[in-house]
């Protein structure tokens, strides 16, 4: 059975998520993105795909920067993790965006790793603070 105080932290790591990243994608960076994907890059995301983005990275944050973190009582721990996390993740999105689509822009995907670098190690020590909060 999976413990309550995770799905609590889950549930506010992947809201955290999708609130900085709709900030960032929508308003921040939007023009970017669309200067470097020109044509790729839809009208409207497919929200339903989107959605299963976050749900499943949000657990991959709690279960591999959070909860290790948590059992070491120590919040630098949760950042170190997510940022390893962050990096490897969307590092490995962009690099093989690199290696196999004709005219993909290095510099979007530099952006790109900074920011989900960023992004994760910040949700990171959301989920951190979140499963302290649900233990008490």
């Amino acid at each position: 059975m999976i413990p309550a105080g995770f799905l609590w932290a889950w549930a506010g790591t992947a809201a955290f998520i999708l609130a900085i990243d709709a900030v960032w994608l929508g308003i921040v960076a939007k023009g970017f993105y669309s200067r470097q994907l020109g044509e790729l890059m839809r009208d409207n995301p497919n929200l339903s795909i989107a959605a299963l983005f976050y749900v499943m990275y949000s657990a991959a944050v709690v279960i591999l920067a959070s909860a290790p973190a948590m059992r070491s009582g120590s919040l630098s721990d949760a950042l170190f993790l997510g940022a390893i996390l962050g990096f490897a993740a969307y590092g490995t999105y962009d690099i093989t965006n690199l290696s196999t689509l004709r005219n993909w822009p290095v510099t979007m995907s530099l952006v790109d790793i900074v920011w989900g670098t960023a992004l994760t190690t910040a949700a990171a020590g959301a989920g951190y603070w979140l499963l302290g909060w649900t233990q008490g």
